[in-house]
């Protein structure tokens, strides 16, 4: 069952989340399983070793701890790279900073002690997108491919990438654990995926959004949740980018 963590360091602040977010949980009726005794980043880090993953993470940025809400992020997403990072800040100029760490968040809530119904309001909206998101991907969806002498169902949920093969009638799929070559134009098999919000079409790639862990547009990678990386221009990943903070938020 999904977890939801909430790093808080202000005590008051924090029980006023749980007591929210525990509201909004009972009341839509989520299978999300609070956790208001784990708090610290490094008892985080340790709790979620053996839990099912994606977990969902409030965060507060300004953490007077041994690391602040963005270092904590960085550290959750080499456990938990599809995790939903919700980061909660007193200062909106604040979140160009987060922005340019490459975290992607799933979204951003600006709390203000005197308006705890405006919290309110954002943290069931991202909730309730998390779980959308959650139904949307694992329907059980599978990519038929026929190759000689072999049929496969791969699972959505299983493919990181399609990229097309240069000058040739061809396309590699890419998933966690294999690469496959297919006997089809990459634009063809885009028009199959054409109603899956999941899934980005930019260039010579077909992308599942869900698998990517970071978009760092300084060195012009892509990364995945099995740390397979994917290179492209500046201008390139700059426009993944963009289609990429859309998903996310």
């Amino acid at each position: 069952m999904t977890q939801i963590f909430v790093v808080e360091d202000n005590v008051f602040q924090r029980e006023k989340i749980l007591e929210i977010i525990a509201r909004i949980v009972e009341d839509r009726g989520y299978s999300f399983d609070l956790e208001p005794d784990v708090w610290m980043p490094r008892d985080i880090l340790q709790a979620i070793d053996d839990k099912a993953l994606p977990n969902i993470y409030i965060l507060d940025i300004d953490l007077r701890l041994d690391q602040n809400g963005i270092d904590f992020a960085r550290s959750l997403r080499d456990i938990d790279p599809a995790g939903y990072i919700i980061f909660v800040t007193s200062h909106s100029d604040r979140i160009k900073e987060i922005i340019d760490q490459f975290i992607a968040p799933h979204a951003y809530i600006v709390k203000d002690e005197t308006d705890f119904q405006q919290i309110h309001t954002d943290i069931a909206k991202a909730l309730e997108n998390v779980k959308q998101r959650e139904n949307i991907q694992y329907q059980g969806q599978t990519y038929h491919m026929e190759q000689p002498g072999m049929i496969m169902e791969i699972p959505y949920k299983d493919i990181l990438y399609f990229e097309t093969v240069p000058r040739a009638k061809k396309s590699i799929l890419h998933t966690i654990s294999d690469a496959y070559t297919i006997n089809r134009y990459l634009k063809a098999i885009k028009t199959e995926f054409e109603a899956e919000p999941n899934f980005a079409s930019f260039n010579s790639y077909l992308i599942n959004l869900h698998h990517v862990t970071e978009v760092n547009r300084k060195i012009g990678i892509i990364k995945f949740t099995n740390d397979e990386e994917l290179y492209g221009g500046r201008r390139i990943i700059d426009k993944f980018y963009q289609q990429y903070s859309t998903y996310k938020s």
